[in-house]
């Protein structure tokens, strides 16, 4: 093994590890409901608007919305915490905010999001088979032809876009760059667009149709100093909706669909 795939391997090897003890990861989420004007009640009855098994009683509550603020009503006798603590009458903080408030009871953990303005509950279960029987991701072979040098354009404006969510929702963003560079003997493009100080290529390829995920792969990078930047298709991973459906993902833009099969990075995850 060179020591270029024993980079790729250890790499992969943390992110199996990091995902194996993460309780809030993709793999557990067990719910995503759209929140309604008014009472939105929760619990493992279906008389509630929120209904999970997992959830300890009946009714465990409600989550009051209301002018776009959304406040947590527990039910008497369930033993509910936001962040470790007995709950406090004031507005959730979503994931809006650098720290989100997360609500637990049970095996459960909820926390309120954002979308197309809009407040949504996702919910994770810590004792989910999903994240139990998780024993590492696929991938193909490193491979080093896949990681290649391409010719890096600043946009100066960068470009403000609109980008789709799976769920129909929109977000803004801006593309601040685009990668030029040649695979497999064919001329290709990447738009980079901003995520957080760094850039994200969100992309699709001819391998989508068989050993990667339909929705198209990503991978992200530090912004280049110089005029090139370093593409490793080996560090490509598949978006959470390749191992949930109650993810919200981006969907590549047209800009992104590569010509080509790229037979690097993460394979699917279910067959």
């Amino acid at each position: 093994m060179t020591d270029y795939e024993e980079t790729i391997k250890n790499i992969r090897t943390a992110r199996n590890k990091k995902t194996a003890s993460d309780p809030l990861h993709w793999l557990n989420l067990a719910g995503l409901f759209w929140l309604e004007e008014g009472e939105n009640p929760f619990g493992s009855d279906e008389a509630n608007k929120i209904v999970l098994p997992a959830f300890p009683q009946a009714n465990c509550g409600s989550l009051r919305l209301k002018d776009g603020l959304v406040t947590l009503q527990p039910a008497e006798d369930t033993n509910i915490t936001i962040n470790g603590v007995p709950p406090a009458s004031r507005p959730l903080l979503t994931d809006r905010e650098k720290e989100p408030d997360l609500i637990n009871l049970g095996s459960l953990t909820m926390k309120i999001i954002i979308r197309g303005g809009a407040p949504l509950v996702r919910i994770w279960d810590r004792e989910s088979y999903a994240g139990k029987d998780f024993t590492g991701f696929h991938y193909y072979p490193a491979k080093p032809e896949y990681r290649i040098t391409a010719k890096y354009v600043r946009y100066d404006p960068p470009k403000l876009i609109k980008v789709m969510e799976v769920i129909g929702t929109e977000i803004d963003s801006a593309l601040l760059g685009q990668a030029q560079f040649t695979l497999n003997g064919v001329d290709c493009t990447l738009e980079a667009e901003k995520s957080g100080d760094g850039l994200l290529f969100n992309f699709t390829d001819g391998t989508n149709k068989d050993t990667t995920y339909g929705g198209g792969r990503k991978f992200y990078l530090p912004k280049p100093e110089g005029d090139e930047i370093i593409l490793d298709f080996n560090l490509t991973e598949n978006w959470p909706c390749a191992y949930t459906p109650y993810a919200t993902c981006p969907i590549p833009s047209k800009e992104n669909r590569l010509p080509i099969k790229v037979e690097a990075g993460e394979l699917k995850y279910h067959d």
